[in-house]
């Protein structure tokens, strides 16, 4: 009764009818939502950017979507191997998909930050989306956060879209090492055939000088995917 009177009538009553639109349910403890929604701050405490930033709450929520991904690709693409469907996923779980929800989902209104303006890239909005998502799932648990995800972030995927458009592995793995600090990458033509399809290409990946993966393909752009995506699942094993 108490909780209700908070929702209903209490001095956080705009902010529990705010997060109740946003998730569709009636939130418990409102601190999970002020926390998922809060930048870390300079010169914060350790203690402060574990208790008070959205990173930790976007480390639970990155793996509650994976799954609910994953899930809803293995249930809905029988006729797709592991390499399809991982693929399929990294259409869908992907930095600038994640930043155009939040803006669709009017997230950047409820941002807190003791700094005077928000960092220029957009990239903290992904990770506020899935800080929601580990708030909704510490908060109401995990069939609240797959509700959210499939009646929210669902609502904005055009599947036949995604299936359809090509999977930049090249970007995404200079964006992993960069992210990871692995080093420098280097894509080099080891050498062309001639086949019944036309000529193809060979393209060796090095990291660091080290080679660590190769691809082949009808232009040289194909053959530089194929290397990046067998890079990137060297890198994620």
């Amino acid at each position: 009764m108490k909780r209700w009177w908070q929702r209903l009538f209490g001095p956080q009553r705009q902010e529990y009818r705010r997060y109740r639109a946003l998730i569709g349910q009636w939130p418990n403890n409102l601190s999970w939502y002020h926390a998922a929604f809060t930048l870390p701050a300079p010169f914060q405490s350790r203690q402060s950017y574990l208790i008070h930033s959205y990173e930790r709450l976007e480390f639970l929520g990155d793996a509650v979507l994976q799954l609910v991904i994953t899930d809803y690709i293995f249930r809905n693409y029988p006729h797709y191997d592991e390499g399809d469907m991982t693929e399929l996923r990294a259409k869908v779980v992907n930095t600038d998909f994640l930043a155009e929800i939040a803006r669709q989902l009017m997230i950047p209104a409820l941002i807190r930050t003791e700094s005077s303006a928000l960092p220029r890239r957009q990239d903290y909005l992904a990770d506020v989306v899935e800080a929601l998502i580990g708030a909704i799932y510490m908060d109401l648990g995990y069939q609240a956060a797959r509700n959210f995800i499939c009646n929210k972030i669902f609502s904005f995927i055009d599947w036949s879209r995604i299936e359809a458009t090509e999977f930049n592995y090249k970007g995404r793995l200079l964006e992993l090492v960069q992210q990871k600090q692995l080093g420098q990458v280097e894509f080099v033509v080891q050498g062309r055939r001639r086949t019944a399809r036309g000529e193809v290409f060979l393209v060796l990946l090095r990291l660091n000088g080290k080679e660590i993966s190769t691809g082949t393909g009808l232009r040289k752009k194909e053959a530089e995917q194929a290397a990046a995506r067998a890079a990137l699942k060297l890198l994620s094993e």
